[in-house]
């Protein structure tokens, strides 16, 4: 195999298929005393303390905030945002349309916190280890706001809020999905050695058989081409897939290709055959099997009830 390219990237490969979009609230100084309770939503939401200080509660724990922590929630869990521990809080959504009105809530008061809110979407019914094994909520404390090292999306995303020009909306969604993005390596490489599949990810050996398995999820490779790609031997490769991703080389390998035809039976009209062919399958009989082990329904089932 020759050597990936620059655009050869598992990460951007799994988020591709999931779909990952954002959506920006809002940037905008809440005045104390405050509190805005988010209900579980569905999507991921996400926060940027940009100024002053705050506390933030999740499943009945206060935790303080300030300048430069980030706050995800991968899978949309509730929690509190106030500017002290114990604050009583209201309605998110009372919140929000208060600020399209002549009133809108935490407009005046003596101290004042800036905060950028919004969430992220991707797709729930291709569920990829990535997502699904990051914790309730992600805080990254005392980041850099302007680091070209770690957020570089930041400060342009910061820039866009406060100077809407044409095209802030596009602008403001593909820099939230950059954020993400970053945040994600940052927590990556504060984990240290801690097993999982985003450390798979950023592993630079597992990272190479990551890219042939969604590269070539359809051709006819096995454990001793993704461990040449790694450049391991075949048994210290596959331990160390396992002891990281937490799962065989293999068995990724038939999880995208699974995952794959889920996104073809929803995203297009080929047959089942077809999208078995399509993901390496000879037989309808075993892609079949293979489908049901992943995602309990047969193709046709899923196909209809999606």
């Amino acid at each position: 195999m020759d050597d990936e390219g620059p655009m050869d990237d598992p990460l951007s490969d799994i988020f591709n298929l999931i779909r990952l979009k954002s959506c920006v609230y809002f940037q905008r100084d809440f005045h104390g005393p405050w509190g805005m309770r988010i209900e579980g939503t569905g999507f991921a939401q996400f926060h940027v303390i940009t100024r002053g200080t705050c506390a933030v509660e999740v499943a009945g724990h206060w935790h303080p905030c300030s300048v430069g922590d980030v706050l995800v929630f991968p899978h949309g869990d509730p929690h509190t945002l106030a500017d002290r521990a114990g604050q009583e809080a209201i309605a998110g959504s009372e919140v929000m349309a208060s600020f399209a009105g002549e009133a809108p809530l935490f407009a005046e008061g003596n101290t004042s916190t800036r905060l950028i809110c919004g969430h992220f979407e991707y797709r729930g019914d291709l569920i990829h280890p990535v997502t699904a094994e990051l914790p309730g909520c992600l805080h990254l404390c005392g980041l850099d706001l302007g680091g070209a090292d770690t957020l570089s999306a930041l400060p342009l995303l910061m820039a866009e809020l406060a100077t809407p020009a044409a095209g802030t909306r596009s602008l403001v969604e593909r820099y939230a999905e950059i954020l993400l993005i970053q945040v994600l390596r940052v927590h990556a490489a504060r984990g240290g050695r801690a097993p999982g599949f985003l450390a798979a990810v950023t592993d630079h050996r597992l990272s190479r058989a990551l890219v042939r398995i969604h590269r070539d999820f359809a051709a006819d490779i096995g454990l001793e081409d993704l461990a040449s790609d790694a450049a391991l031997s075949r048994s210290v490769f596959a331990q160390r897939f396992r002891d990281v991703a937490g799962m065989a080389p293999i068995a990724y390998l038939t999880k995208w290709r699974m995952l794959t035809a889920g996104d073809l039976l929803t995203s297009s009209s080929l047959t089942i055959a077809h999208v078995s062919e399509k993901v390496g399958y000879a037989s309808d009989i075993a892609f079949t099997r293979a489908f049901k082990r992943e995602f309990g329904v047969t193709p046709s089932a899923y196909r209809r009830h999606s």
